[in-house]
């Protein structure tokens, strides 16, 4: 009999070749050049990983090197974002100055880029000279971070790229024409690291670095050169046979190659496809109607086979797993037409504009309609989570005390985040040590932003209450709870979102390891909230076995 673990790996290894097959039709397949290119990048990850590796580390290789290849996948910001913080670390930790050469500028618009980073004009007018939607296309709001970068640290930036799309050879004719340019620019400066950003399949030790390689052979010049890949589907099962691939971040696949794991395959594949609908991860890339309705409509598929597949998981059987309509940030008329359809007052509407304005998914019952504030795998399977619940629990319009409410909202979140989890297991929610850090950065400012105060405030009272959680683990006593029920709207939210993510981490790594069952969710997301000590009862029932604590006596 399969381990909850097992079902668990299951059903993302078979999400991710529904993903892939799905990209398959769209891109086709059986390209014979392109699938050498492939196979070369694939050996270098059939010998494994020769162990795990620390961040600090990487970046004292980084510090060390010459030259820095570093793989990136276009359509994930995560990615982008991964290569901008290590070199960052580099720069500041260790004062090793920086040259960047970058695959998304062609080396013709190296004027236009100078230019830009320089200030002479503004970035749509850069992107109207170098035609950007041509010439790149991917998210600007990934990318543009690279010229900050340069502008603000003073970094040389140049464009190694070149159209090379109708040559047949097209691959290693780019590799070979980006070697001169970054065999130049390392020995234009022999003292910085020259960080090149090229697509991952590029930094196989047989493409482009070994181009470069060959380029300052010829001249007698040595550099010591470290590839970092990122997020290897190879790499992340071979953590998720380990059971490390939410504790591993970055390994060493061998001598000056690293590869970072931010991402699931799931999440990375996925960017993909929203990109293909001109989407980003997170925000829509056109405003045009008819691709705002094929974005809609590629996530309402997503939502749905999210929906299916956390009910899979859970043996849980909904009377009409599609009784939903989904609603994004485009829809901007989707609350006024629920009051015209009769479904919520105009005050209840204005306080569920608040909520949302808070919130990154919603469910709205009486409606059957689904809230998506963002666009992101992770925030899709925690709304589907939202909509099982909503079908699972008994409705009601009843008040209930502010107490029972408080945990009602953190066992939503928790459980929402749980599900979550189950489709893209790396997402992680901040936990006690991060929210000791933000008391400890603003705690003692006497000015702060509005952001900056609510977050203070959230760190306070969530720390709050993890002592109140202590205190009734070791004694089994409720007594001497803590006065969070009260909380305004905003902090509210805020605060029971924290809670129960933490918690729905807790849970999911409970269940992976046996120590939570599947009966029990399903028990639990069938609550009645309207039930005093319902749902406070569950949250520290999940605690206790989560932390393997035995059941104390329940008084009042």
């Amino acid at each position: 009999m399969a381990t909850s673990r097992q079902e668990l790996i299951a059903i993302q290894k078979r999400l991710v070749e529904e993903l892939k097959e799905t990209i398959y039709q769209h891109v086709g397949r059986n390209d014979p050049v392109l699938d050498r290119y492939y196979r070369d990048y694939q050996a270098e990850f059939k010998p494994g990983f020769e162990r795990p590796a620390s961040r600090g580390e990487l970046v004292l290789q980084l510090a060390r090197a010459g030259i820095a290849y570093f793989g990136d996948y276009h359509t994930l910001r995560s990615s982008q974002t991964a290569v901008l913080e290590l070199l960052e670390e580099v720069l500041v930790v260790h004062g090793k100055k920086i040259v960047l050469c970058v695959e998304m500028l062609r080396s013709r618009d190296n004027a236009a880029g100078h230019d830009f980073v320089a200030g002479e004009f503004d970035a749509a007018e850069f992107r109207r000279r170098v035609r950007w939607t041509r010439s790149w296309n991917f998210p600007w709001q990934s990318w543009g971070r690279f010229f900050d970068f340069a502008k603000v640290t003073e970094t040389p930036l140049f464009g190694v790229n070149i159209d090379a799309d109708k040559r047949p050879d097209g691959l290693h004719w780019r590799d070979e024409y980006a070697a001169d340019l970054v065999a130049a620019a390392t020995q234009l400066y022999p003292e910085r690291l020259v960080a090149v950003v090229y697509g991952d399949l590029h930094m196989a030790r047989a493409h482009l670095p070994g181009a470069v390689d060959r380029r300052l052979g010829e001249f007698g010049v040595k550099r010591r050169a470290l590839r970092v890949y990122q997020n290897s589907e190879t790499v992340h099962w071979l953590l998720v046979e380990r059971g490390q691939e939410t504790v591993v971040d970055y390994v060493k696949l061998q001598r000056d190659v690293y590869c970072v794991m931010n991402a699931t395959p799931l999440v990375k594949f996925q960017s993909f496809l929203n990109w293909q609908h001109r989407a980003s991860e997170m925000i829509f890339e056109s405003s045009a109607a008819t691709d705002a309705d094929l974005m809609e409509e590629l996530l309402l598929d997503q939502v749905r086979g999210f929906v299916r597949t956390i009910c899979e998981f859970l043996e849980i059987t909904l009377e009409d797993p599609d009784n939903f309509e989904l609603y994004t940030t485009q829809d901007l008329d989707f609350l006024d037409d629920m009051v015209v359809r009769g479904h919520y007052t105009q005050p209840e509407i204005k306080a569920l504009k608040e909520y949302i304005a808070m919130a990154e998914s919603a469910y709205f019952a009486r409606a059957h309609v689904l809230y998506l504030g963002n666009f992101s795998v992770a925030n899709a399977a925690e709304a589907a989570a939202r909509f099982i619940l909503a079908e699972m629990r008994p409705p009601s319009k009843e008040p209930v005390e502010a107490r029972d409410d408080f945990y009602a909202r953190c066992m939503v979140e928790a459980l929402a985040f749980f599900c979550s989890k189950v489709v893209d297991h790396r997402r992680t929610p901040r936990d006690p040590a991060g929210w000791r850090q933000v008391v400890k950065q603003f705690g003692k400012r006497k000015t702060l932003g509005g952001v900056q105060k609510k977050d203070l405030a959230v760190a306070r009272a969530y720390l709050k209450h993890k002592a109140y959680e202590r205190k009734v683990l070791a004694s089994g006593d409720y007594a001497g709870s803590p006065a969070l029920y009260g909380l305004d709207d905003r902090l509210h939210v805020a605060l029971t979102r924290a809670l129960g993510r933490s918690l729905g981490e807790l849970m999911y790594e409970a269940m992976s390891q046996d120590k939570v069952s599947s009966n029990l969710v399903r028990e639990a997301m069938k609550d009645d909230v309207r039930k005093p000590d319902q749902c406070r009862n569950r949250y520290f029932q999940f605690l206790r076995l989560c932390k393997g604590v035995p059941a104390g006596t329940e008084e009042e």
